[in-house]
């Protein structure tokens, strides 16, 4: 028996159960490149993670600074997971269930921004590299991470994933539209295939986990149908596809 949600981000909440990161990263990458974010951070500034999801990001930088840090995610479980997990005072982390664009923007500007995954929010990577632009200070980093082409896909791929030839660019290319944009590379990296794999493997590990627990959910053959595609899709196609790339960035 098939059905249609009336909660468009149900089916990302269940598949994403276990994961810590939402997103191909590995916790010794993870702290590399926080370290490198949070380098000079104060009690005076303040993070913006755009697209948080659970916040473990958000969360992990706040315990190695005294920053404050402000998350913005439209799926409301992903945040009570946040909330639930958040070990520091409350005043050093905000939460706000709303459109990005849409959250109350601190009087100073930030001096940092994540947004990992989630530049869709702000509406593409261009979009994102433009706003984080004007909403850091002068000498304040981004750390964004997109999609890439590591090969041109194969339109067969393309279908399966309900996806575009332009929808990502190559590593290179994105790292060049940011010093385009008006950044400073500090550095760049990108998911390897055991980060991958094991991304893919607990998304669609929690899925069908879930399915076989609740057979009866009325959405349970559309979910199995939509996620044995998505991962047969990867292991033919994507894994050899599409990369994650992380890029550092800094405002002059």
């Amino acid at each position: 028996m098939s059905g249609t949600s009336a909660n468009p981000f149900r089916f990302s909440t269940i598949a994403h159960r276990d994961h810590h990161y939402l997103s191909p990263l590995s916790p010794s990458k993870a702290q590399q490149l926080l370290d490198s974010l949070g380098d000079g951070l104060t009690a005076h500034d303040v993070v913006l993670d755009a697209g948080c999801g659970k916040a473990a990001l958000l969360r992990e930088l706040l315990e190695r600074c005294p920053a404050r840090g402000v998350g913005v995610d439209i799926n409301a479980a992903f945040l009570d997971r946040a909330r639930l997990e958040w070990r520091g005072a409350d005043d050093r982390l905000q939460l706000f269930d709303c459109p990005l664009l849409e959250h109350p923007r601190e009087a100073e500007a930030y001096a940092a921004v994540l947004c990992v995954g989630s530049v869709h929010a702000f509406g593409s990577f261009d979009a994102c590299l433009r706003t984080c632009f004007d909403w850091l200070k002068p000498g304040g980093r981004l750390l964004v991470a997109d999609g890439y082409w590591k090969q041109p896909p194969s339109s067969g791929y393309l279908e399966a994933i309900d996806g575009t030839l332009d929808e990502f660019a190559t590593h290179a290319d994105n790292a060049e539209r940011a010093r385009t944009c008006g950044y400073v590379v500090l550095r760049t990296t990108t998911s390897n295939d055991d980060e991958w794999d094991d991304y893919e493997g607990k998304y669609c590990n929690a899925m069908m986990r879930y399915l076989a627990d609740h057979p009866d959910d009325p959405e349970a053959e559309a979910f199995s149908v939509r996620m044995q595609k998505w991962h047969m899709a990867y292991l033919k196609w994507g894994r050899a596809t599409l990369g994650f790339g992380y890029y550092l960035l800094m405002k002059p």
